[in-house]
């Protein structure tokens, strides 16, 4: 998917005011692959959200009583809260400018998707379990 270029990559050649450094990269890297990550378990999870909607609490219990359901929600919440973090992580680096409150704001950031990440897997888990 990539194509021939002329831009020299690197901070001396041509085009280097225009190349990253190490952490972009890796940044951009793993915001690709989590990305091709959530397209199937994002449609996999919409799924069973959907067929989950209009079911009874019992019914909607049973049916998260099977691993796959359960796995696939988890699955989902697992790689969509670093991804989110990292996205908003971005926004915050770029738009904040006072640096205690980007310090601030990168710190509620992180334990923020911690807690949903683990509020998402602990409410599946408790739903789930058999009685």
């Amino acid at each position: 998917m990539s194509s021939q270029t002329r831009f020299i990559s690197g901070r001396t050649g041509r085009g280097a005011a225009f190349s990253s450094d190490a952490s972009g990269a890796a940044h951009d890297k793993f915001m690709r692959r989590s990305a091709m990550l959530l397209a199937p378990l994002g449609l996999v999870a919409g799924w069973y959200v959907a067929r989950l909607a209009g079911m009874s609490f019992e019914a909607a219990r049973a049916e998260l009583a099977h691993p796959l359901p359960a796995l696939a929600l988890i699955a989902f919440a697992v790689v969509a809260m670093p991804h989110a973090r990292n996205g908003a992580e971005s926004i915050i680096t770029d738009y904040v400018h006072d640096p205690e409150l980007k310090a601030r704001a990168l710190a509620a950031n992180k334990w923020a998707s911690l807690a949903v990440a683990l509020l998402w897997t602990v409410s599946i888990v408790l739903v789930a379990a058999p009685r």
